[in-house]
């Protein structure tokens, strides 16, 4: 009988430690984490588009860079750690704060479920950061869900409204200058 009190908690503890952990925060940490991503349901959207996350003067630098028509000092400072990925972190300091809506696509970071994620890169055109260099990260937006979210189809549009926010984010794929909590993700025909 004094052995198998211990053996019995020895191998609950072997069970417990080798079973798949939840994927999903819990307690204080989960409130945090839903507490940080809240979206007014009922704020209204500012609608933007792509160049409206790029400050003045970006666009030309851009496309000078494209052209190749820049300095070489310019190009060493619009260099991020990936070579590819060329831009500036420069942001637009009157979006930070605001409830916005805009068209784009989605690259799911992680994955919740099948077909589901909580995390996003989100992209002004179809193949940013797979098929194409990525964008800069002025042009990345990286999306956050207290919810998974559900995607059938990757590169369809989509509308994204939330929370804007001015955040350096890097991921594997490609850093982004903008983050946004999410309020809703719906197809782009809607």
């Amino acid at each position: 009988m004094r052995l198998l009190l211990p053996m019995t908690l020895i191998a609950s503890l072997a069970i417990a430690a080798c079973s798949p952990g939840g994927s999903e925060p819990d307690g204080p940490a989960a409130a945090e984490l839903e507490a940080d991503l809240y979206v007014d349901p009922d704020a209204p959207a500012e609608l933007l588009n792509w160049r409206d996350l790029l400050p003045e003067g970006e666009l030309d630098m851009l496309l000078a860079l494209e052209e190749g028509r820049a300095p070489p000092t310019l190009m060493s400072q619009f260099q991020t750690r990936r070579d590819e990925q060329i831009g500036t972190f420069n942001v637009v300091d009157e979006l930070d704060g605001l409830i916005v809506r805009m068209p784009g696509y989605i690259l799911p970071l992680d994955y919740a479920e099948q077909g589901q994620a909580r995390e996003f890169l989100f992209l002004p055109y179809h193949g940013a950061c797979i098929h194409y260099p990525p964008p800069p990260p002025n042009q990345i937006v990286y999306l956050r869900s207290a919810e998974p979210i559900s995607f059938s189809e990757l590169w369809e549009p989509v509308w994204v409204e939330g929370h804007m926010e001015i955040q350096r984010v890097e991921t594997d794929l490609a850093d982004a200058a903008y983050a946004i909590a999410v309020r809703s993700v719906r197809p782009y025909d809607e």
